[in-house]
């Protein structure tokens, strides 16, 4: 204890005094710099944004197609992958043909068969031939009409496809390098 009273003594005899902390230049350099970092990181991380939501827009949709083709084998009857993007944005799997996107409560297979397209990014899904789309599952878990379908799902920085073919198997693919979907 006296050897600590005695370096108080010299301080105080001595005049320094040293105050702890930082100065106000010394803040506002560390704000600058954090700042800027920050204004930086901005574009990746909205890039990385858009990136995982477009891959669950297309992986959502190649799921559905895929349970959709699922439910026709199991219950052995024509089963519909419906697609409205013309007036309304949606997608429902159903077993009724005529299924939309305001009665959907009534004929969706179940809450996880309906979905609405994402707004966000500016996303969109369609077709060749730009209109609405209900591809039919027959009980083998085959298209009915033989033809293989493309979907063409879009947002501001992506492109990607799903392709329905006519046994029924469906493939996501992707126009740009994206982590977990196979390129185009």
């Amino acid at each position: 204890m006296a050897f600590s009273d005695r370096k108080n003594i010299k301080r105080e005899n001595s005049g320094d005094r040293r105050a702890i902390g930082m100065s106000l230049t010394e803040l506002l350099i560390a704000l600058c710099i954090t700042s800027i970092l920050s204004v930086s990181t901005v574009p990746s991380f909205q890039a990385w944004l858009e990136r995982n939501d477009f891959k669950h827009f297309g992986s959502q949709l190649a799921s559905s197609a895929k349970q959709a083709r699922i439910y026709a084998l199991t219950s052995k009857k024509p089963f519909y992958l419906i697609t409205k993007f013309e007036n309304a944005s949606c997608v429902i799997i159903s077993d009724d043909e005529n299924c939309t996107c305001s009665t959907y409560r009534l004929c969706a297979q179940n809450d996880a068969a309906y979905w609405e397209l994402p707004t966000k990014w500016n996303s969109k899904l369609t077709t060749l031939n730009a209109k609405d789309k209900t591809i039919a599952f027959n009980r083998h878990g085959t298209l009915n009409f033989g033809s293989a379908t493309t979907f063409k799902l879009s947002s501001n920085h992506f492109a990607a496809k799903v392709t329905v073919s006519p046994l029924g198997r469906v493939k996501l693919c992707s126009e740009q390098h994206i982590t977990g979907i196979p390129p185009c």
